[in-house]
């Protein structure tokens, strides 16, 4: 064992006075090594802490989710209702346990001061269905989930902290939420994150008798989480939703053709999968991306190291002909590329680090565990088992080819002049081939995929967001508890704000484009009978104050907007969007006709029915993104006529709309100083936001492109110049014979540029079936689109030229005289 010990420690001296000696190619190889053991490491960071780990929960596998779907109505993944978790309870086998959760923030008041946080709604069986307690405390009892119950809290480890300093006490204490004293009962451990909101209280469901009544079924406001029963799977969940579906036709019959419809089934899904289920198709596009850069920088490590161990045969070969074997030399070079790996890999680690944190600039820590990205124990090791894999693997390149070669023969030729040989130059350029074609393969998905996100920003969303101000406001029941009240608090939060210098207009929405919240419901323009197999459709319905389309400058092109005439007792009134108006009324005679919030065959006799007048027309909206499925339209309603709990104030202004924030607040606090504001982003900041996964993929994989590009010149100049060098004579008795300098720079440019020539062609070919697997992720770009295909091409021809131009211009400085006389 000793030797083995003091052979290593010789080899890796010699290893480190070597690699010190010969700086360029050692510099060049960690760099490499640095460049893609960093992007790996950084990408994986965050593909294992979102798709590799396992949640921090109980047999997270047996975790499943619900939700109701109406596809033909336009919402393709509804919530569910109390009515629901009623009945799956009590008629699914399938499931050990169910719970209803729901995303709500509060507001938390002490002494006068307001502050909105985060906090959620939930059943008693969350948190046994989860298999996770509170740290201290209890989780809540079935009893305080009725009506009339004491109200209770569990706060997060955060809250307790920053509120009541970690006091031993809190246990008992009182915190007044939404305007009402509640216990606090318990606290969740330090690192407890559930779902996609991290939220700081923890508030009971409260459901009563009217929440289970026949009419409440379908009303969607809650999310579903079970866990499978042992022995259950997946796939007998989802037989026994359909069944329990079927029943309810039975016992409902009036909700059969409606929901039959409208394409209704209730769809179970694992958890993991539907919490990752709209970034998974990216991180493994970053991640095929990264480990392109890898194989492109193994392909160019490779080359560097074939062509140092031909520039030391001649060292080689004094060393056996002392009396070194083949397996001492490996040693040797096996220990320096190690030694080099490491590095690289140290340094790349370091790169990742920096990378993680940088991420954050382009969101991807507001990914579902995203703040979980880090380099944990299996990131460092998965990237120092690579760099140590590649640093063997590197050593064995010349290994190999020392033991086919009689190193002898190095001081025979010795003295004269060769020219390179033809299996090493073909190996050399095979590398290269390699390179340019990976190179090309990365450029084009990359290419696509920021065309794709320069088409989706190009989108017009139906509303000028420059110079817009948004903020929420959310007067709490116990203190505003009727819709009069309501409106009056309203009323002096518009009035101050209007009075702010710098607005030009202002108004109220009950729901923001591109917010968390969209109310929807299925409407039924009067006399309207559907055609059989027609599905109802659920539009957004949205309360909005005069002033409102003003400030989003949505144009109402048809009728007139809410003034008001519009107040609480006059005729009910509603503005359409163009989408509804062209679905009901093609005619295009919509100003005038009547449309009724709900179903003829379910909620009212017609006769009964509070129909809504319409007098206006506005510009359809994207109000659920640039891209992707929209609601079916929008019902717009006046605000007096129909008050909504939560709002947010939009203000327009010709000056720097962040500039408005203090006075804002300022004068919401003037109106109660117990209601804060909070959620204030401008329009521009809420429809970047809506773009992050399309921003991040098309930033990274630019980034990686051109990591990529770099490596591939970077081989093709070391390829070329070695390959000058070794035709050094060739090329001198060409000239002797009357070459002139410009063939001889033509006959090494046309060299690389048909390596280059050959790797496009492969890299083309390859993109072409490789880019339809992303064609899901484009939007407005087709998978072979001809205007980023080409500019790659082009791209990468300037680049080789100019990788090519250097050894090409050395080539035509051989002296004829000096070879010949080497000769």
């Amino acid at each position: 064992m000793k030797p083995v010990i003091e052979n290593a420690a010789r080899d890796a001296r010699l290893a480190f006075k070597l690699l010190a000696r010969d700086r360029a190619f050692s510099a060049a190889a960690v760099v490499t090594f640095a460049l893609c053991v960093g992007a790996n490491a950084a990408i994986f960071g965050v593909v294992s802490a979102v798709l590799v780990k396992p949640l921090p929960f109980h047999e997270p596998d047996a975790l499943v989710t619900m939700y109701n779907s109406y596809p033909n109505a336009g919402v393709a993944r509804a919530g569910n209702g109390a009515t629901d978790y009623d009945d799956r309870m009590r008629e699914v086998p399938a499931l050990a346990s169910l719970a209803m959760w729901q995303e709500s923030g509060v507001t938390i008041s002490e002494s006068g001061a307001a502050e909105r946080i985060p906090g959620m709604r939930i059943t008693p069986s969350l948190f046994p269905t989860l298999g996770v307690s509170p740290q201290r405390g209890r989780a809540f009892t079935v009893e305080e989930a009725q009506p009339g119950a004491p109200r209770v809290a569990v706060i997060s480890h955060g809250l307790w902290q920053e509120r009541f300093a970690l006091a031993d006490d809190v246990l008992g204490r009182t915190i007044r939420v939404n305007g009402n004293d509640h216990e606090i009962v318990g606290i969740m451990p330090r690192d407890f994150r559930f779902a996609t909101h991290e939220a700081r209280i923890w508030l009971p469901i409260v459901i009563s008798p009217d929440m289970l009544e026949v009419q409440r079924r379908h009303s969607n406001q809650f999310q579903m989480l079970g866990r499978l029963a042992p022995g259950s799977s997946l796939a007998q969940l989802r037989t026994q939703l359909d069944e329990l579906s079927r029943r309810n036709d039975e016992r409902y019959p009036q909700f059969r053709e409606l929901l039959a419809q409208a394409g209704y089934r209730a769809v179970a899904s694992g958890y993991r999968d539907d919490l990752t289920r709209e970034v998974r198709g990216t991180l493994l596009l970053l991640q095929a991306g990264v480990l392109v850069v890898l194989l492109i920088g193994c392909v160019n490590i490779a080359n560097l190291v074939l062509v140092r161990a031909m520039g030391r045969a001649r060292e080689l070969a004094t060393r056996a002909a002392l009396g070194a074997g083949w397996r001492r030399l490996a040693s040797q070079l096996v220990t320096e590329s190690v030694v080099l790996a490491l590095a690289g890999g140290a340094l790349g680690l370091g790169l990742a680090w920096g990378a993680l944190r940088a991420f954050a600039v382009l969101g991807l820590d507001r990914l579902p565990r995203g703040v979980e990205a880090r380099l944990d124990p299996v990131v460092v090791g998965g990237a120092l088992g690579v760099t140590l894999l590649a640093g063997v693997l590197f050593g064995l390149v010349p290994t190999l080819r020392l033991r086919r070669h009689d190193l002898a023969s190095v001081f025979r030729e010795e003295g004269r002049a060769a020219t390179a040989s033809r299996a090493a130059l073909t190996a050399r350029g095979a590398l290269v081939v390699t390179q340019v074609g990976l190179a090309c393969t990365l450029l084009i998905g990359a290419g696509l995929t920021i065309a794709s996100f320069l088409r989706v920003r190009a989108v017009d969303p139906g509303f000028t967001r420059d110079g817009v101000l948004t903020a929420a406001i959310v007067p709490p029941f116990a203190r505003y508890p009727n819709d009069t009240v309501r409106m009056q608090y309203f009323d002096r939060v518009l009035d101050g704000v209007r009075a702010i210098p710098g607005v030009a207009a202002v108004g109220l929405t009950s729901s923001i484009p591109f917010g968390d919240f969209n109310n929807s419901s299925v409407v039924t323009p009067e006399g309207h009978l559907r055609q059989p197999g027609e599905s109802a459709i659920a539009p957004s319905i949205i309360s909005v104050t005069p002033g409102y389309f003003d400030a989003m400058r949505i144009a109402v092109v048809a009728g007139r907007d809410f003034d008001e005439r519009d107040f609480d007792g006059a005729t009910p009134v509603t503005i359409i969007d163009e989408s509804l108006a062209r679905r009901y009324w093609p005619a295009g005679d919509a100003l005038g006709r009547r449309i009724f919030i709900g179903v003829y065959e379910i909620d009212l006799p017609p006769e009964a029915m509070p129909m809504l007048t319409i007098v206006g027309i506005a510009r359809e909206v994207r109000t659920a993104g640039l891209v992707g499925q929209q609601p079916p339209g929008q019902l717009y309603l006046p605000y007096r006529q129909s008050v909504a709990g939560q709002s947010h104030v939009v203000v327009r202004t010709g000056v720097e709309p962040v500039t408005l924030v203090a006075s804002m607040r300022s004068r919401v606090a003037e109106a109660d100083p117990e209601v804060p504001m909070f959620d204030v982003l401008t329009m521009d900041e809420r429809v970047a936001a809506s773009l992050l996964t399309e921003r991040a993929r098309s930033v990274l994989l630019v980034g990686f492109a051109g990591i990529a590009l770099l490596l591939a010149a970077v081989g093709l100049y070391g390829m070329l110049a070695y390959s000058v060098a070794q035709r050094r004579a060739e090329i001198g008795i060409r000239m002797a014979l009357g070459s002139s300098a410009g063939g001889v720079f033509m006959l090494v440019l046309r060299q690389g540029l048909t390596l280059v020539a050959i790797g496009v062609a492969a890299g083309l070919a390859t993109s072409a079936a490789g880019t339809r697997l992303i064609v899901g992720m484009l939007h407005g770009v087709g998978a072979l689109d001809p205007v980023v295909f080409t500019l790659v091409v082009v791209l990468l021809g300037s680049v080789a030229v100019v990788a090519c131009l250097v050894p090409a211009w050395r080539a035509t400085r051989v002296s004829p005289a000096a070879v010949l006389k080497e000769a």
